[in-house]
């Protein structure tokens, strides 16, 4: 289905959203300077801010992308346990890197995955109240609804349907959690003065639940869709859509209209589950045995994601329902040691936490950058999953790949992970001509370098003062890459803390055949150049 969207249509979209948002007035500031008092709330905000931020085409895109996911650590591995699961059946072999996922299913389904389990993990976590829990894993079923409802309909993302439909119910997801008084209270309005539910969210707030999500949506860079997906529907039979944008707004309101009388144990057949298509008839390109097959097929992937995802053993009966049959429901109820992650805390500031064992994720990354060079790919995806693996095996600050460039006579910093990264790449060049520093040194003998402490090596003894300016403490590995008998450039790896990489004799063998992977693709490269 195609669409030809006058200027006329996008401009009153635009002034539409911007009109909601006024008449919230200064309610929404002063909500969401309540829920910034919340310590999580910026950490949340700032992280969807820059998912959403990042185009979906450039090379860089792809590399920012997996720079922001695998800071995370619980988070890398929840997407990275999905991607491996029977929710991408269709992708063959092992993915054990974001930036292999990425490359495997592309920047848009990597995003979105991101932002949904961030959301997942954030609401229903914490011991937060079983309400909450209830409307993240709604939420999360309407999305997986509307993905399936989106490929029937004929529109050109997916993703974005998904998306819509995810953060549909924003404002209210975002009250439950971080003002649950008030959201009692508005429940409490309703049953007491049979108030209807957007007349007691102003009376108690205000501002609706819709205008709190659209400019809470607006301020975390979401893109004009899915922002006005979030607008309700008003009663009566929806006009038919006249824009992608609307056509997504209706599949958000339809599939979480069905998710809502599915979580409480309505048949499909129910007469109220028709009325909804026949309501909907000109949005959705669905039947009542097509809708069948599509809340079957949600199913089935939910109870996939719930493996991965829900680590309660008393999951709310919405939850429960919408997993479909006995069976279904009974895997929602597995105790936190069988599904749970262990989540290490993040002390250091913002860096990664070290894994328990790094050997197995080294074990991953050096499977993949062998397969990935078997398959010919280029050196650009090999140096991203080497440089992940590090980063995440260690719990690094960060780490960079620096390589020659013979133009400028100096090293370059290239690409890396980790801390204010594209300064750090910035401040990373230094000459090709010998100097007397570490650097040189490890570089001209051809030699691994661990430094311990580099406050302690950093005073006069051997690092750059350049080097020691914009990374003054901590520990460092520095790993030359050499070709031919050459020097072409280096890898340098930063833990936040003095004696903070541990590196037995096995470790450091499975970090140089990681280095050992990365020279044989610059010398693959150099052979296809030459």
């Amino acid at each position: 289905m195609g669409y030809v969207e006058p200027m006329a249509s996008s401009m009153s979209l635009q002034v539409d959203q911007q009109a909601v948002i006024e008449s919230a007035g200064g309610a929404v500031e002063f909500l969401t300077r309540r829920m910034q008092r919340n310590q999580d709330f910026p950490a949340l905000s700032e992280t969807i801010r820059t998912l959403n931020r990042l185009s979906t085409s450039a090379e860089k895109s792809s590399e920012q992308l997996a720079d922001v996911i695998v800071r995370d650590y619980a988070l890398t591995n929840k997407i990275l346990k999905v991607v491996n699961s029977a929710f991408y059946a269709g992708f063959a072999g092992k993915v054990g890197t974001i930036s292999r996922a990425i490359v495997v299913l592309g920047i848009e389904p990597i995003r979105s995955l991101a932002a949904s389990l961030l959301l997942f993990e954030q609401f229903a976590s914490n011991g937060r109240a079983e309400q909450v829990k209830a409307l993240i894993g709604k939420s999360m079923f309407g999305a997986l609804l509307a993905r399936e409802a989106a490929d029937d309909a004929g529109l050109p993302n997916r993703e974005e349907a998904f998306l819509a439909a995810m953060f549909h119910n924003l404002g209210e997801l975002l009250v439950a959690y971080y003002l649950p008084d008030e959201y009692a209270a508005i429940a409490q309005e309703v049953a007491d003065n049979d108030a209807s539910p957007a007349q007691a969210q102003h009376s108690v707030l205000g501002v609706s639940f819709e205008q709190l999500g659209i400019a809470i949506g607006r301020n975390w860079s979401f893109p004009r869709a899915i922002t006005h997906s979030m607008k309700r529907i008003d009663r009566g039979k929806p006009r038919k859509p006249d824009s992608i944008e609307e056509h997504l707004r209706q599949i958000a309101a339809f599939t979480n209209a069905v998710t809502e009388r599915l979580a409480t144990g309505m048949a499909l057949g129910d007469k109220s589950m028709s009325e909804l298509l026949l309501r909907f008839q000109e949005v959705i390109a669905l039947d009542g045995e097509r809708l069948g097959e599509v809340v079957t097929a949600a199913q089935s992937e939910y109870r996939v994601l719930a493996e991965v995802l829900v680590t309660s053993s008393s999951a709310p009966a919405a939850l429960r329902a919408l997993a479909g049959s006995r069976q279904a429901a009974a895997q929602l109820q597995k105790t936190d040691d069988e599904i749970a992650d262990v989540a290490l805390p993040d002390d250091d500031g913002g860096t990664a936490p070290v894994s328990a064992d790094p050997e197995p994720i080294l074990l991953d990354g050096l499977q993949e950058a062998t397969a990935i060079l078997a398959t010919g790919a280029d050196l650009h995806e090999v140096a991203q999953v080497m440089l992940e693996t590090l980063f995440r095996a260690f719990g690094l600050r960060r780490v960079a790949l620096c390589l020659r460039d013979v133009g400028k006579g100096q090293y370059v910093g290239r690409i890396g992970f980790g801390e204010d990264i594209d300064r750090y790449l910035k401040a990373l060049r230094f000459p090709e001509k010998y100097q007397p520093d570490v650097f040189h040194v490890a570089l001209a003998k051809k030699t691994d370098v661990h430094i311990e402490d580099l406050s302690i090596a950093g005073a006069g003894h051997g690092i750059p003062s350049w080097y020691s300016a914009c990374s003054p403490s901590g520990a460092l590995l520095f790993l030359p890459l050499v070709l031919q008998d050459r020097p072409v450039g280096c890898v340098i790896a930063e833990h936040a803390k003095p004696h903070g990489l541990q590196l037995d004799t096995g470790k450091l063998r499975l970090v140089r055949a990681l280095r050992n992977q990365l020279v044989l693709g610059l010398q693959l490269r150099s052979k296809n150049t030459s």
